[in-house]
């Protein structure tokens, strides 16, 4: 898997979104806010995995699909905040896409999955029965 360096462009990111981006597993608080009529509404929850295009998390009261929403975290010990779309919701799961990611947030996240792939989760074989 070949990541894009942090000062890649705009277009570029357009062209990606065409396809699915590789998910990376990661578990983290995480806080999704919608703008309602009268106010906003926070709902917690915490993240399945991670992708440069969106995540996947468990919600307490997940929103409705195509509702937009602002991601709010901590990666890495750096605050990230992203707006995204609600792509598909249930009881079970949340899947989010991102919408105009910001530059730092981009770099964030792909230090994040960087550092993910330094400890790759064990296959079977490599895993001994005592």
């Amino acid at each position: 898997m070949q990541l894009e360096s942090c000062e890649t462009t705009t277009s570029k990111s357009r062209e990606n979104t065409e396809r699915r981006h590789p998910r990376f597993f990661l578990s983290a608080p995480m806080v999704a806010r919608r703008a309602l009529s009268a106010g906003s509404h926070v709902t917690r929850g915490i993240t399945v995995d991670i992708s440069l295009g969106g995540l996947s998390a468990v919600l307490c009261g997940p929103p409705r699909i195509g509702e937009r929403v602002s991601l709010r975290m901590k990666l890495m010990n750096s605050a990230f905040e992203a707006p995204a779309v609600v792509r598909h919701s249930s009881s079970a799961r949340t899947g989010f896409e991102f919408l105009s990611l910001p530059p730092e947030s981009r770099c964030t996240i792909e230090k994040c999955i960087r550092r993910s792939l330094l400890y790759p989760l064990p296959n079977e074989a490599e895993i001994q029965v005592v």
